[in-house]
C-alpha cells in the first residue's frame, strides 16, 4: 500500500530495495517546478475571483452614488485593497507563464537557447536579490502592522489594512519560489540547448 502510494505521488521516482525512494536531481527538479507552477495557478485562479468582486462593489458604488445620492464610505478602500490583492498575488502565475512585461530590444531576436542563458544569467543578479528584498522589507512591514492593528488613513472608514499588507510578503515569497524554478527551467535550456 505505501509502495503504491509512493509511487502516486512521486511517478517519476525509482523504488529500490525494499521500498526505499530514490528520485534522480532531473526529478526533483521537475517535481519541484510542477509544484510550483500548479501553487501559483491555484492561488491566481482564486484571487481572480476578486475582479468580479471589484466589479460589483464599484457598481454598487456608482449607484449609491449617482442614482440615490448616497456615496459609501468604504468603496475606496476596498478597491484599492481587492485590486492590490489580485494584482500581487497574480505576479507569479504571471511569470510562470512567461506573459510579464518585457523591455527587450534584442532579447526576442536570441535562440531559446540564448534566451535561457540571458534569462539564467540575470535571475541570481537581478530578480533574486530584489524579491528577497521585497520578502524582507515586506514581512517588517507585516508584523508592524499586525502590532499596532493598522488602519487606512484616507477615509472615514478606517478600515483594517494589516491583512492586505500581509499578502505583500506572501505575494512575494511566491513570487521567489516561481523564479527558482524559472531559474532552473532557463539553466535546464542553456545547459541541454533545449
Amino acid at each position: 500500500m505505501l509502495l503504491e502510494t509512493t509511487r502516486g505521488l512521486f511517478p517519476r521516482a525509482s523504488i529500490i530495495g525494499e521500498g526505499v525512494l530514490f528520485m534522480s536531481k532531473h526529478n526533483i527538479a521537475q517535481t519541484f517546478i510542477q509544484s510550483v507552477d500548479r501553487l501559483n495557478e491555484i492561488t491566481a485562479k482564486a484571487f481572480s475571483w476578486l475582479a468580479v468582486a471589484l466589479v460589483l462593489m464599484l457598481v454598487y458604488e456608482v449607484a449609491a452614488r449617482y442614482i440615490f445620492r448616497a456615496p459609501t464610505i468604504w468603496a475606496f478602500d476596498m478597491s484599492y485593497m481587492l485590486y492590490g490583492s489580485h494584482f500581487i498575488m497574480g505576479a507569479a502565475y504571471v511569470l510562470s507563464k512567461n506573459q510579464n512585461v518585457r523591455a527587450d530590444v534584442f532579447y526576442s531576436r536570441f535562440s531559446p537557447r540564448g534566451q535561457a542563458i540571458i534569462d539564467a544569467s540575470l535571475y541570481p543578479i537581478l530578480f533574486f536579490p530584489a524579491v528577497i528584498v521585497l520578502i524582507v522589507w515586506g514581512a517588517d512591514r507585516a508584523a508592524l502592522a499586525w502590532a499596532t492593528r493598522e488602519l487606512t488613513i484616507w477615509t472615514a472608514w478606517r478600515a483594517p489594512i494589516y491583512p492586505f499588507i500581509t499578502l505583500l510578503p506572501v505575494a512575494a515569497f511566491l513570487l521567489l519560489l516561481q523564479g527558482i524554478a524559472q531559474f532552473i527551467r532557463s539553466l535546464t535550456v542553456a545547459i541541454k540547448g533545449r
